[in-house]
């Protein structure tokens, strides 16, 4: 399992790659790999460069923002089977709406605690088996 954290503070990205370790190790995945972007451009990069399962994305970023990293996954069929999950303080209807007709597969409000993180990776992991 590759997992591709995305998100302009450093803390928030430190704070994910812990829940992820903890997450992971629970659920018996046999290996993960989990690698950090501090925006869309860098985000790109690893996609390119990594098999990436699952993105934890921000939406507010500079350079390039959740939004258009979202698009240019979707505009990608290599990485149609990817999962996104949004991790932001965006959490209007409409932000949540938008996002996931762009093919968002799954959203969290900042500030965001392990068992809401957990319980938006045993819906996005359960699609994916």
């Amino acid at each position: 399992m590759n997992v591709l954290i995305v998100d302009d503070s450093k803390i928030v990205r430190r704070v994910l790659t812990n829940t992820m370790q903890r997450y992971f190790k629970k659920t018996h995945f046999e290996e993960l790999k989990i690698y950090e972007a501090e925006d869309g451009i860098f985000a790109m990069e690893m996609m390119k460069k990594e098999n990436i399962n699952i993105v934890l994305l921000d939406w507010n970023m500079p350079n390039m923002n959740g939004e258009q990293v979202v698009d240019a996954i979707r505009a990608n069929k290599e990485w149609k089977k990817t999962r996104i999950i949004m991790a932001t303080t965006e959490g209007t209807k409409a932000s949540v709406l938008k996002m996931i007709k762009k093919g968002a597969n799954g959203y969290m409000v900042k500030p965001f605690n392990e068992e809401a993180i957990f319980k938006t990776l045993d819906t996005i992991t359960a699609r994916m088996s």
